[in-house]
């Protein structure tokens, strides 16, 4: 069952998109998962490579995906607290 790598061509979002197998084939585009756009380009797949090189760039890839998560956590939460003030200050 193939795996396909796309990027959102509005938010540069890359994502993998899983393909089930089904009769007739299903020519259905994904959306993207961050903005839902389905303007997307197919990317070149590379085979599946376990190296220290490959651990490293996943590794350096999912702490920039955390810190930014992290980043828009705080954000809302300070957002909310001045919501909350402002509806509290006379």
């Amino acid at each position: 069952m193939p795996i396909y790598e796309y990027e959102c061509r509005a938010c540069r979002t890359r994502f993998e998109h899983f393909v089930r197998p089904s009769n007739p084939p299903d020519p259905a585009v994904p959306s993207c998962p961050s903005c839902q756009s389905r303007d997307l380009e197919r990317l070149l797949s590379m085979f599946a490579v376990n190296s220290e090189e490959t651990q490293q760039v996943h590794l350096k890839q999912a702490r920039r995906a955390g810190m930014k998560e992290q980043r828009d956590k705080q954000h809302a939460e300070v957002e909310t607290l001045r919501r909350i003030e402002a509806e509290h200050d006379p």
